[in-house]
């Protein structure tokens, strides 16, 4: 296929909810390639003669056969049918392409035997242009913060804001200019409750900025220093029980995730590829008809 070509494009609808899968991807095409020809077809209208591109939101399609034929998830779960073997010989038959929304959802169909060359990772179409605000926020104390176990790797996640304590902002102390030497670039134009109002998830530790987010109902995600009780046993001496009861032990506990590393984030944040997913899987589309 030559890019400089009209295309017949087919998006194909096994059901009506399938539109808001699909419409995302007619507009990438359109503003793109305005002079493709896209046909809407499926559930209550046949296909039309041929097609060199189709796409469609399930595994078991009955969309037609195509060139190039792609198949957009229409979840980020599927009852265990999608991604798991009680439907592994729809994966393996023909060669559609599998556009999946994240990197454990195509090793999951490596698993099943698909060969990485029809596995693109593109994100949700229904979600194009969703976006999460992310707020790192670590407090002051070396045994609670999480700047000791993230350092400056937070930069890695996507959109992603650092807002450091009063403490690491003006640091006078040798320990405080080593913790806030991790982020030469962070937030100095807003304050702690503009953020936590701009934030869908806040990245803390034992500070109190942890508590407050689960209280406003933001994802809330505690990074776990692993000498973060010896503060509480060594310093400020107390009990085990007493430690338990704190707020921003139990709170967390029960209900922020926990991440132990870097590592713990990254694949938090990378569940679904965020951005314009329609746009990504037409740069796919592209690369492949130049």
């Amino acid at each position: 296929m030559d890019a400089m070509n009209t295309f017949r494009v087919c998006l194909y609808m096994d059901w009506p909810l399938a539109s808001t899968y699909l419409k995302p991807v007619e507009d990438a095409i359109a503003r793109n390639n305005p002079d493709w020809e896209i046909d809407y077809a499926g559930y209550n209208k046949a296909p039309t003669g041929s097609y060199d591109i189709v796409i469609c939101c399930d595994e078991k399609s009955t969309a037609p056969q195509a060139p190039l034929r792609i198949c957009v998830f229409h979840g980020l779960a599927s009852k265990g049918q999608a991604f798991s073997t009680a439907r592994k010989e729809a994966f393996l038959t023909g060669n559609t392409v599998f556009a999946v929304p994240g990197y454990y959802y195509a090793n999951l169909l490596k698993n099943l035997g698909v060969p990485g060359e029809r596995i693109w990772v593109i994100g949700l179409t229904k979600l194009t242009n969703f976006r999460r605000n992310i707020l790192f926020a670590p407090t002051h104390n070396p045994r609670l913060s999480a700047i000791p176990v993230i350092g400056d790797r937070i930069y890695e996640l996507p959109n992603v804001r650092v807002m450091l304590h009063m403490y690491l902002q003006n640091p006078g102390k040798q320990v405080h200019r080593d913790l806030a030497a991790n982020y030469p670039v962070h937030d100095t134009e807003h304050t702690p409750t503009e953020n936590l109002e701009w934030a869908d998830t806040v990245i803390g530790d034992f500070g109190s900025i942890i508590v407050e987010a689960i209280t406003l109902g933001k994802q809330s995600v505690q990074v776990v220093n692993p000498a973060w009780r010896s503060h509480y046993t060594d310093l400020i001496k107390i009990t085990d029980s007493e430690i338990a009861e704190l707020p921003e032990v139990w709170f967390p506990n029960k209900y922020a995730i926990k991440a132990y590393s870097f590592d713990d984030l990254y694949d938090l944040f990378h569940i679904m590829e965020l951005g314009d997913s329609a746009e990504r899987l037409y740069m796919e589309i592209a690369s492949r008809i130049t």
